[in-house]
């Protein structure tokens, strides 16, 4: 790398890049102390990169969402919220998030890629919709981190919705008549716990659980 130089001092090698200017001079960083050149350009390019991005630990063009998402839960999540709640986090990201839309780029997430991604979740998963809320949750928190500190400059996750849920009415409880009583009786006539529990459950209404734990 051009603005790595390495020079010899001694016995050992050294490695130097050039910062900011400090009063209008040239300032430089330099650590020597390396047994071979390759060991101080290794170093001295991880330095010198490490400087460039101070501040801001990844180069956000090459970061997948998925390495976001573990960055985002170290810094955001351990220092802000309860240890159940991380857990909770994790979990969804793992499961869910990373293994359908993690491998994108950060850069690359738009709005229209997170609704499909929440759409098919609601078409192929029985999840509840307090589950489906909490993986909006994790999408818009971080992304919310994500736009706050300069990562992204358009946040995806603004106007993200969760589908309409269709609750079908319950089905009326059913109530035996007196012909398909005696047919269940008649059926396991020769059942006298399956026809004393049967018969009590019709005449008090009470449930099979409650039935069962009389004595």
């Amino acid at each position: 790398m051009s603005n790595v130089t390495i020079q010899k001092r001694g016995k050992f090698y050294q490695y130097k890049f050039e910062i900011v200017k400090i009063d209008g001079k040239r300032k430089f960083l330099s650590k020597s102390g390396f047994k071979t050149k390759s060991e101080a350009e290794k170093e001295g390019i991880i330095a010198y990169n490490n400087y460039l991005n101070t501040g801001n630990s990844f180069s956000v063009s090459d970061m997948s969402y998925s390495d976001f998402l573990d960055y985002w839960i170290e810094k955001y999540c351990y220092v802000n919220l309860k240890y159940h709640t991380i857990e909770a986090y994790q979990s969804i990201i793992k499961n869910h998030i990373k293994p359908n839309i993690g491998f994108y780029r950060l850069s690359q997430i738009t709005r229209a890629m997170l609704q499909e991604f929440i759409n098919q979740i609601y078409i192929n998963k029985s999840f509840s919709k307090n589950f489906l809320n909490n993986i909006k949750k994790v999408i818009k928190c971080s992304m919310n981190y994500a736009y706050e500190y300069d990562y992204i400059k358009i946040n995806p996750a603004i106007g993200l919705k969760l589908p309409k849920y269709d609750i079908p009415p319950k089905d009326p409880a059913h109530i035996f008549t007196d012909e398909e009583i005696n047919m269940i009786l008649e059926r396991f006539k020769d059942d006298n716990t399956f026809t004393c529990a049967f018969i009590t459950s019709c005449f008090t209404g009470m449930r099979t659980g409650e039935v069962c734990t009389l004595t």
